[in-house]
């Protein structure tokens, strides 16, 4: 068709319908066509792209409502599964309505005319003629004459007063949520806190129906940012999840603790996933930064520096040397709500060969009655042991802040006062661990193998290996304090009244 020779009207209309229908069946192709049309250039085609918009069809045919794309920057992402998404989808439903959020209001505005300027190409109006609404000519908020349109806003910001998809059946629009945090916010908790909780305070209540469908597509800028608070059960609902990494390797197992990830099997093979973009030379220079390198290009990313505690520093004993003294260490939580942390009380041993041993460790979420009965069975329990063979049970340590506060107070009180050390904070969480790594890395601290009887140690030394990524790190501060006392700074005068 696009020779200089005309063709009869039968035939000419003939192949002008054989295109449109090509165009709403394969986003593929419809992005092909009017990204050319719309650019001036042809789309760079890599084997990523069929997957990519092969997953975006299942989403227009109303198989998907519910899809996470993880994918490197500048792959394409926002002209796929936004600009011309959107697109595609008002040429399925002019009546359509679209929500689009992204990391900032202005770029959420430039993806919003750039679908209207696909939109208007006459190479788009032959096939559906569409015409916008003169009342709402601008970026942030248009209307097609057939009474669809779009919202496009900051993902942190004011969005009220338009919903995604209509009330009906079949394909009516969606949300598409474009990278709602910025690299630059990564490692701000609140920032990132904040864009999460956006799912339960606005974005949820901006679907029209719960088949309205919803795509989150975006790099990974951290270990808990919005791809993982959904993949981990942040929204109660399961997510297809198409990941997609620079690099692809076809021997690496889906994430385990994605418990509301359907993993989408992309069919790729082993080595670069766009070697026109990013060949193996070039993916090598991008490790140089492992940090970005594992999040933003691998789809996997890390506490930046690395998690701290490694597990060659976590030694496994099977029996006990000789101790010299016992110590329990305490970690209260504020609240017994799911989402808080557990307390935790370690029991400690000083071994006369140097090393630090943990013996045993009680954790659970108790309010402070409970509390204080599980503390004063745990130091019983402890004091029991004879102390000519594993050392003397010389005090109890308790971080000094809120429940924390209360039980030092309870447990001193007569008749039956318990020898309590109150442990003051003087410094965050992350300069105490680094205080500690270096009995670590000389293998000073050792631990319970792993047993029926000691099935906890299985959740303390994933806790400990994932600090201070894991949302939980109750156990680690206990550990962090023993370690601190036995071998940093060495026992205080408290520790030896006996």
């Amino acid at each position: 068709m696009a020779s200089g020779l005309s063709l009869p009207a039968p035939r000419a209309a003939y192949l002008k319908a054989l295109d449109k229908a090509d165009f709403e069946q394969s986003h593929l192709r419809f992005t092909q066509r009017f990204f050319h049309a719309h650019k001036g250039s042809p789309l760079v085609i890599g084997q990523h792209h069929a997957v990519v918009a092969n997953t975006l069809d299942r989403v227009l045919k109303g198989e998907i409502t519910r899809l996470i794309i993880n994918i490197p920057p500048r792959f394409t992402k926002t002209e796929m599964a936004v600009v011309h998404f959107i697109a595609h989808g008002f040429a399925l439903n002019a009546r359509a309505n679209f929500v689009h959020a992204s990391f900032s209001s202005p770029l959420a505005l430039q993806n919003s005319d750039a679908v209207r300027e696909v939109m208007k190409l006459p190479a788009y109006q032959e096939h559906w003629p569409l015409d916008f609404s003169a009342t709402s000519d601008n970026k942030g908020r248009w209307m097609t004459a057939a009474g669809g349109g779009m919202l496009a806003a900051a993902a942190g910001g004011t969005i009220t007063g338009f919903g995604a998809g209509l009330m009906e059946p079949g394909f009516t629009g969606a949300l598409i949520i474009d990278d709602p945090l910025k690299p630059d916010d990564a490692s701000s908790d609140v920032l990132r806190e904040h864009v999460n909780s956006r799912w339960h305070s606005t974005f949820k209540s901006r679907l029209a129906l719960e088949s309205v469908p919803v795509i989150v597509i975006m790099q990974r800028l951290h270990v808990d940012d919005f791809s993982e608070f959904l993949l981990k059960g942040g929204a109660d609902v399961k997510w297809h999840h198409l990941l997609l990494p620079v690099e692809v390797d076809n021997a690496i197992d889906y994430p385990p603790e994605y418990t509301h990830g359907i993993p989408i099997p992309h069919g790729l093979p082993d080595g670069p996933l766009w070697s026109f973009k990013l060949d193996e030379p070039k993916i090598e220079v991008l490790r140089a930064n492992p940090y970005v390198f594992t999040g933003q290009y691998l789809q996997v990313p890390t506490v930046s520096g690395g998690n701290l505690f490694k597990a060659e520093g976590l030694v496994p004993y099977d029996f006990l040397p000789a101790l010299a003294y016992r110590v329990i260490y305490v970690d209260t939580a504020q609240k017994t709500a799911e989402r808080n942390d557990y307390s935790v009380f370690q029991c400690w041993g000083m071994g006369k060969d140097g090393c630090a041993y943990l013996l045993d460790q009680m954790r659970g979420k108790w309010e402070a009655p409970e509390l204080e009965k599980n503390a004063r069975a745990f130091w019983k329990k402890h004091k029991a042991v004879a102390w000519n063979t594993h050392g003397a049970l010389r005090s109890m340590k308790i971080e000094d802040k809120a429940s924390g506060t209360g039980l030092i107070q309870s447990l001193r009180r007569p008749p039956d006062p318990i020898i309590v050390v109150p442990i003051p904070r003087a410094k965050d969480k992350v300069v105490r661990a680094n205080d500690t790594l270096p009995a670590f890395a000389a293998g000073l601290v050792r631990h319970p193998a792993v047993t029926p009887a000691t099935a906890w140690v299985k959740d303390w030394i994933t806790e400990m290996l994932a600090f201070p990524a894991d949302s939980h790190d109750d156990q680690v501060d206990p550990t962090m304090d023993a370690v601190s006392d036995m071998l940093v700074r060495g026992p205080s005068m408290m520790d030896v009244l006996e």
